[in-house]
């Protein structure tokens, strides 16, 4: 069993290798969910980490749909017109 436990250790080292600890763009989040739900569907994750992995997937899905939401709103509001309040 112990040998399980350092294997799948390795296991989740390789799966966040190259993503940050901190994400700040989409593709990184983006990554970052990839790489827990690979975890998550590995036959040795322990059943406390499945919860906690699960709710770390919601919370980056929620800040790239802010995200996402954000730079829809500048893209609107860096319009070549001027606002409508400014009409003179």
């Amino acid at each position: 069993m112990a040998g399980d436990s350092v294997s799948f250790e390795k296991f989740v080292e390789s799966a966040y290798k190259g993503i940050p600890e901190r994400t700040s763009t989409i593709e990184e989040k983006e990554k970052a969910i990839r790489a827990k739900k690979k975890i998550l569907n590995h036959p040795d994750c322990p059943k406390e980490s499945k919860a906690k992995l699960m709710q770390e997937i919601s919370t980056i899905r929620g800040e790239i749909s802010t995200m996402k939401s954000e730079a829809r709103n500048q893209a609107m509001n860096s319009s070549i017109f001027p606002p409508r309040d400014n009409l003179g």
